[in-house]
């Protein structure tokens, strides 16, 4: 008879300081079975928490709280292993940046390694179960460490609806690697990328959470939570639970669970500690925002057929070019997504996602869904 996977759910008091934190890890980490064997003296355990970009507060529930990898480093040590925390910024940010702003360099100053990736080697190596990218370029440290251990953020996503351990393996890939999936299928590529890189144990920080457009630009939740466990997709099940997400609203999840990396049927979990009823607080998604109420009439045609991630990345181009204060890039044109709308466009067409490349026009950005940054990039052209 095949065992449940064991996810494990742990609170912290409110504001918790380093002490506190370390008592909810711990007990997380016992309660969901401890760490595995394979964490032994003299083994290098690469610690991958999510150091995406600078975020507006270090309580923004952006970017994995260092107290958080602190505690379990702490638990590698007493097992006689090497912990290295070790993560890439998001295409196009400053990884030392964020762990200046963050705080990780008094985990250096104390004594941890923490590595920025974009400054360590990468190599191009075959992943052969993978269909969306059977050949990768990843940081050689992911694959020479003998354990990975994953600690994702609890967040909403612009476009993978939700961002927790499946999601946050991408980081392993150098930037060449990432934005290929994204031209070519990123919900697909999540869970092929996690396949390979097989972590042995996650621990996820909800302690200060995000909801609506995240990963970066959201809205800060204080959850006080800890939640672990040895099965990736197990533990997205759960976590997606307590923000009001069912399994099959997360097509990452879903994926993950076909292609048997882990259950997604909470009758194959044992949840441990809390139960998850308990702490649920339904998560604002990225498609909620208010913010296509301040777009310019007829600069925007979502056709019939846009998926959830091309729709959501459209709504976090529009949240970062309001933090910007450069709405007005979008005087003019009409970005368009899915089917050709039927009626006269006003503006230049922006065709967008890969379902409009049948579609003749000036601009167009491939991808499954595009990078943000890429139509970002290309509304803000000098030239227009």
């Amino acid at each position: 008879m095949q065992s449940k996977s064991v996810v494990s759910i742990a609170h912290t008091l409110p504001h918790p300081g380093r002490e506190e934190i370390a008592v909810a890890v711990r007990r997380a980490v016992a309660l969901a079975g401890g760490l595995p064997e394979s964490v032994r003296p003299g083994a290098t355990v690469l610690l991958k928490p999510n150091l995406v970009e600078i975020p507006y507060t270090r309580k923004s529930g952006a970017v994995t709280h260092p107290e958080l990898c602190r505690a379990v480093a702490g638990l590698v040590l007493e097992r006689g292993a090497d912990p290295v925390i070790a993560d890439a910024a998001g295409m196009g940010s400053d990884t030392e940046a964020v762990i200046s702003f963050m705080g990780y360099d008094q985990l250096r100053r104390d004594g941890y390694t923490v590595l920025d990736l974009k400054k360590e080697k990468t190599v191009r190596v075959k992943n052969p179960a993978a269909t969306v990218l059977p050949q990768i370029e990843v940081y050689e440290r992911a694959l020479t460490a003998d354990v990975l251990i994953n600690l994702p953020v609890m967040k909403t996503h612009d476009q993978t609806e939700v961002t927790l351990s499946l999601k946050n393996l991408k980081g392993l890939l150098a930037d060449s690697s990432k934005k290929a999936m994204h031209r070519r299928a990123l919900f697909r590529g999540i869970p092929e990328i996690a396949a390979f890189f097989k972590p042995s144990f996650t621990v996820l920080d909800g302690i200060y959470a995000q909801e609506g457009v995240g990963p970066v630009y959201g809205d800060p939740v204080e959850m006080d939570l800890v939640i672990a466990g040895r099965d990736m997709v197990a533990l997205d099940t759960v976590a997606g639970l307590i923000m009001g997400y069912r399994p099959e609203e997360v097509p990452t999840t879903v994926l993950a669970a076909q292609m048997g990396l882990g259950t997604a049927a909470l009758s194959g979990i044992v949840i441990a500690g809390l139960p998850w009823e308990s702490v649920q607080r339904r998560f604002k998604r990225c498609s909620e925002s208010e913010i296509l109420k301040e777009v310019p009439p007829g600069s925007l045609r979502i056709g019939g057929g846009t998926c959830s991630g091309c729709q959501n990345t459209i709504i976090a181009v529009l949240v970062e070019l309001k933090a910007r204060g450069q709405l007005t890039a979008l005087a003019g044109r009409t970005i368009i997504t899915g089917s050709l709308p039927e009626e006269e466009l006003s503006g230049e067409p922006l065709f967008v996602g890969n379902c409009t490349r049948r579609y003749p026009g000036a601009d167009y950005i491939a991808g499954c869904p595009p990078e943000n940054s890429w139509i970002i990039d290309l509304l803000l052209e000098p030239d227009r």
